[in-house]
């Protein structure tokens, strides 16, 4: 994988193909491409997902997961997002497992010259660098995390109760800094059909203290609920 993202929240690309020769070490092409098949598939010795990370002027990092062994061999971790900060210095490497109704993953922080540490609380569906690179920015269904480079970590829950985060992205405040913005949605019954209503929190940063709420009404019948606006002072029900 080439570099990976440069600070957006889409996955990263998956690894290009490689091209196999007619042979390779004297066995024909089918042959070679069984045998690598062979050693990537999760065995007994544990196989590692991993993601190699390029810095400007360093050596690349090797970032790995846990381990897959047979054990796992049915829900296997592998690599789901590769962020760099804005300032090109830090890298954040996503690891999960998927069985459909249950998911996990982990969190780890490369830096060029730098122990790879695998953060605390790392357990994300989506991640944020803030636009120094100071710091990353983790939200799981209904807790925000924001990580300095050193692997301190600070926690929030999502307002209002029952919320599920939505989606996560920066806003410039008054005073030039960038406030984090979370949009989240509460469902709730209504005439037995389930309905969404939308909110935005508007917080400071590093501090994650709320600035603002924005809620708009629960959206009607099949209707999705739209994202309230990301107010920068003033929070309102809006109907």
């Amino acid at each position: 994988m080439k570099g990976g993202e440069w600070g957006s929240l889409r996955r990263a690309s998956p690894l290009p193909l490689v091209g196999c020769p007619l042979t390779l070490g004297g066995l024909p092409c089918p042959m070679f491409a069984l045998l690598t098949a062979m050693a990537l598939a999760p065995d007994s010795s544990g196989s590692y997902p991993q993601a190699t990370i390029p810095f400007p002027g360093m050596a690349a990092q090797v970032v790995r997961g846990q381990a897959n062994t047979a054990q796992n061999a049915e829900y296997p971790w592998t690599l789901q997002q590769t962020l760099y900060a804005p300032t090109q210095q830090a890298a954040a490497v996503r690891f999960c497992w998927n069985a459909v109704k249950y998911t996990g993953c982990e969190t780890k922080l490369a830096r060029p010259g730098q122990p790879v540490l695998t953060l605390p609380k790392g357990d994300v569906n989506q991640l944020l660098w803030t636009a120094d690179g100071k710091y990353l920015i983790g939200a799981g269904a209904n807790t925000l995390r924001l990580w300095n480079l050193v692997g301190g970590v600070r926690t929030v829950a999502t307002q209002p109760a029952g919320s599920v985060v939505q989606q996560l992205w920066l806003s410039q405040s008054r005073s030039g800094e960038a406030d984090l913005c979370v949009s989240v949605a509460v469902s709730t019954p209504l005439n037995g059909v389930y309905v969404a209503a939308m909110t935005t929190i508007r917080y400071s940063l590093p501090t994650l203290k709320v600035l603002t709420l924005t809620t708009l009404p629960p959206a009607s019948g099949q209707q999705k609920g739209k994202e309230a606006e990301c107010r920068p002072f003033g929070s309102s029900h809006l109907n």
